[in-house]
Parts: C-alpha cells; sequence; structure tokens
C-alpha cells in the first residue's frame, strides 16, 4: 500500500505525521509533493519527495489531496489522467463534495473517494476526523481506513449532509479555542502573572476541562455549575460573560462558518 499526499499545508502535515506515527504504512510507502515545504517534509519525515502531482499519482495508490480548496479541480484536471480505478482519493479540504469530485472526474467515475474533515490538533494526536466513503469504497478499504483514522485522532464517520456543521464542531473550531487561551492569559498577565506561566496554565485548563466532558460524559453545564460555588469567584466571571453575550458571540460565530462552507460547497 503506497500513499501518496499532493500539497502537504497544516492539514496535510497533520495527516501525514499522524500516518506516520499510527506506523500502519512504512515510511519508505509515503511520497509526498508539496513544492515549497519538500525540503522542510523531507527533512522532519524523512519520507519520499517527488517532484510534481503526476508522480505521486503514477506511484501511489491512496491519494491525499492536500491542497486548498481553490486550486483542488485544477489539480485535478492535471492529475485525472494518471488515475486508474485501482485508486483512492482522500479529500480534506472545505466546500469539495463527493459529487463535485466525480463531475470533474467525469468517465473516471470507478475511482474511490473518501472526504474528510480533519484539524489541526491531529498534529500531536488529539485531533478530530470526520470521514464519509463513496458508495464504491470496499467494504475492507472501509476497514481500513477507519482503523488508520482512529489511531490519528478521534474519528468519526458521518453523513455528507453533515459537513458543515462538521467543520463548526472540529474543523475551525481550534481557532476559536486559541483565541480564548490568549485572552485568558491577557487577563491573568494583567494581573501580574509571567506570560509563558499564564499560556501554560489556561492551555492546560482548556485541555483538562475538554478531556472531562467526554470521560466523564457530563453535561458541560453540571461540570461547569461543579466549579461555581455559591457567591463565589468563578460565578462573578461568568456572570460577567454572560452579561457581554459571550455564549451568543459564540454561537454567531460558529454560525458564520457553516453559512460559509454550505456557500463554497455550492460554487
Amino acid at each position: 500500500m503506497k500513499i501518496g499526499f499532493i500539497g502537504c499545508g497544516n492539514m496535510g502535515e497533520a495527516f501525514l505525521k499522524g500516518i506516520i506515527n499510527s506506523k500502519i504504512v512504512k515510511v519508505d510507502d509515503i511520497f509526498v509533493y508539496a513544492k515549497s515545504k519538500n525540503t522542510h517534509i523531507k527533512n522532519t519525515y524523512n519520507v519520499n519527495i517527488l517532484s510534481n502531482e503526476n508522480e505521486i499519482t503514477k506511484v501511489a495508490d491512496i491519494i491525499f489531496l492536500g491542497v486548498k480548496p481553490n486550486v483542488y479541480f485544477a489539480v485535478l484536471d492535471k492529475i485525472k489522467e494518471d488515475l486508474s480505478e485501482n485508486k483512492t482519493i482522500v479529500t480534506m479540504a472545505a466546500g469539495i463534495t463527493i459529487s463535485s469530485m466525480y463531475d470533474k472526474l467525469s468517465e473516471k467515475r470507478n475511482i474511490r473517494i473518501i472526504r474528510t474533515m480533519p484539524n489541526l490538533p491531529l498534529m500531536i494526536g488529539e485531533g478530530c476526523i470526520a470521514y464519509t466513503f463513496s458508495e464504491n469504497v470496499l467494504s475492507d478499504e472501509r476497514e481500513f481506513f477507519t482503523e488508520l483514522f482512529n489511531k490519528i485522532g478521534m474519528a468519526i464517520e458521518i453523513k455528507e449532509n453533515l459537513y458543515s456543521a462538521i467543520i463548526g464542531a472540529s474543523g475551525s473550531s481550534p481557532a476559536f479555542v486559541y483565541v480564548f487561551i490568549e485572552a485568558m492569559a491577557d487577563a491573568v498577565v494583567a494581573a501580574g502573572l509571567p506570560r509563558k506561566v499564564a499560556y501554560q496554565l489556561v492551555a492546560q485548563s482548556v485541555v483538562g476541562a475538554g478531556k472531562m466532558v467526554i470521560s466523564t460524559g457530563k453535561h458541560p453545564g453540571e461540570l461547569k455549575d461543579d466549579v461555581c460555588s455559591p457567591g463565589g469567584t468563578t460565578i462573578e466571571g461568568i456572570k460577567v460573560l454572560e452579561g457581554d453575550r459571550f455564549r451568543g458571540a459564540v454561537i454567531d460565530g460558529i454560525s458564520a462558518i457553516i453559512e460559509k462552507s454550505e456557500k463554497m460547497s455550492k460554487n
């Protein structure tokens, strides 16, 4: 099984690192073409570097298409003559649907397609992958990819019509968390805490809070109540956040992501 990457930006590299760490595929069987990142990828992961998209397409059984959404179809046009029916394409871009891929592949509709939505924390083994198989993906292939994705991060198979919501839930949401961490750190730095210590404490608190939601199965509101003692410091802060429409702002932000994703899927 040979795996190829055409493009290796943040999401592509997250997948690449996760695949290497999973040990399901040998490093010698991984091939990458990433233009300006070729040297970085070679020095960091010691995979095979090829000189263009077509070389990747010819050698790889599975092709991770890690380019930006605005050039997806241009790249697909460039490589489709080298796509044989035993190839599988893994997509990872917002707005690129399975049906739109088949529209561009035209006569090569036997190519198997797996649509994914990864997120950046895959780089450290703490990410999420939502995935959907095209109808022609065989059962043994489904088992292989399900095992692979679960070794890389938290993997959930979903219906394709839910992708815009998935982008809001996990694809884009880490950026919200980074802004939240930065804001909380700024507040405690203003109170005298060294910035390095502030980032460590705040970031670990976010990690721990998230893991408690997953491991305990408790409703987030219940866990919030566990921290908010009557008349205490935490509830005072919550009161301010609610007054500043904290939840409403988050909901509006995620809704904007979903709306943008829906528009991209229709273009």
